[in-house]
């Protein structure tokens, strides 16, 4: 029906099954590359510097997922009072000089 109130728990029941299901792969990275192409972007996803998976998508689902992603980032600060920082942020950090008085313990 084209008037139908869509299920909102419709995304929970699609993570849950999927989360079950084994032959979908599980992935954990902390670190990722993009590129881009004539035709789509892709993303190879990283954990300790070991490629895990690569993912293609095209244009228009790329910045969706940059949209969807920046809007839970968003969510997540301003319900916790913080702001997360970025792996360029934190690479900015650790390159600065350290004083002798802030040695690692």
């Amino acid at each position: 029906m084209p008037n139908e109130i869509p299920d909102k728990s419709l995304p929970q029941k699609i993570f849950h099954e999927a989360n079950k299901n084994q032959d979908i792969p599980k992935i954990y990275s902390n670190a990722f590359s993009c590129s881009i192409g004539t035709g789509d972007v892709v993303i190879l996803f990283q954990r300790a510097e070991v490629p895990v998976g690569m993912v293609n998508m095209s244009y228009t689902v790329a910045k969706t997922l940059a949209i969807k992603l920046q809007g839970l980032i968003t969510f997540l600060e301003q319900k916790s009072g913080k702001s997360i920082m970025t792996t360029d942020d934190i690479n900015k950090y650790l390159a600065e000089p350290r004083e002798d008085n802030e040695a690692i313990q």
